[in-house]
């Protein structure tokens, strides 16, 4: 069995995955619901989101994450040892895996190069600013966040660094880590330097073609394991681009949202798309770990108080409250 822990507002993320791998257990729950219990399967766990836990709930995560490893559970994802954006994206630029760097707004240091933008910790949402090319610029966008409501310490400048695949055309490269396997993920395309969602009908063959070559031999696979290494991260996935042919990681996602597509208007994506579905779930069924009904007791001083508020949390999914025999 393999249990994804996440917040309470992104359980949906691995939804379609428990819908197509045989032969493994899949379940998913929330952090609160599972604090709240004495007794949990040996199963896998897997933690995302760490870095939408509050300190309070990092701490409780990193807990449990010890309770179960000693109790034989295979766990991914220390939540002890889980970075901020900000600490990733300097760990990558001072090992020389990127180019750019990133300050906190906090520490008023002026970049070493421009253009950069702003964007918030903690989340994963698209900068909330334009390019800025001096510091006059990232003072006024700075006012301008706060002014609406974005808090100072989770402000970052980031060094701009990204370049067009075609004239016009931007893309974002993305590789998985799914335990001790590496495999490349679709690529995202869109007129715009910030590639987030993507553009329908932008890309023409030439990189739909490009796209399955990466999906099939994988080549930026030593880089990526190495930031994954320096990360200390198990599962998640890497998202970068391309500049001088050099990936420049952007961030690593513990909770990307796995939708297996398949049909696109461009039969070459359609076989990107069963490759990296196929890459997936194998990976997947790699980690999975026979339940034991004896289960592991949760016995610690920092969960007591949840679990002594146990009868009260009406929160709990399905799948936990099935696990209420063992409190």
């Amino acid at each position: 069995m393999i249990v994804f822990l996440h917040t309470a507002e992104h359980v949906y993320t691995h939804r379609k995955v428990a819908q197509h791998i045989e032969g493994v257990r899949v379940e998913r729950t929330h952090y609160g619901a599972v604090f709240s219990l004495r007794m949990l399967p040996r199963a896998t766990y897997v933690f995302t989101d760490l870095d939408r836990l509050a300190y309070a709930d990092l701490a409780l995560a990193a807990e449990l994450y010890r309770i179960l490893k000693a109790g034989g559970a295979r766990v991914l994802n220390d939540p002890a040892r889980a970075q901020s954006r900000y600490g990733l994206l300097r760990c990558l630029f001072e090992s020389g895996v990127n180019s750019f760097d990133a300050y906190r707004v906090e520490d008023r240091m002026q970049p070493e190069r421009w253009p950069v933008f702003l964007r918030c910790e903690g989340g994963h949402e698209p900068p909330i600013s334009d390019l800025l090319n001096d510091w006059g610029e990232v003072s006024h966008a700075v006012d301008r966040a706060i002014s609406t409501g974005y808090p100072l310490q989770s402000l970052l400048i980031v060094e701009y660094a990204a370049e067009p695949a075609l004239p016009g055309l931007y893309r974002k490269l993305a590789t998985f880590r799914v335990g001790d396997a590496s495999f490349a993920d679709c690529c995202v395309h869109q007129d715009h330097w910030m590639v987030k969602y993507g553009k329908s009908g932008i890309a023409p063959h030439e990189l739909y073609e490009d796209e399955l070559r990466i999906a099939q031999e994988n080549p930026h696979k030593d880089i990526i394991t190495r930031a994954f290494s320096l990360a200390q991260i198990e599962y998640g996935r890497a998202d970068f681009g391309l500049v001088d042919g050099k990936p420049q990681i952007y961030e690593i996602n513990l909770n990307p949202t796995i939708g297996f597509p398949t049909e696109h208007p461009d039969p070459t994506r359609s076989l990107t798309y069963a490759v990296v579905k196929s890459n997936y779930l194998a990976a997947l069924a790699e980690l999975d770990t026979d339940g034991d009904a004896t289960g592991i007791r949760i016995d610690s001083p920092k969960l007591a108080p949840y679990q002594k508020r146990a009868a009260k949390i009406s929160s709990m999914d399905a799948w936990v409250r099935s696990l209420a025999v063992w409190r």
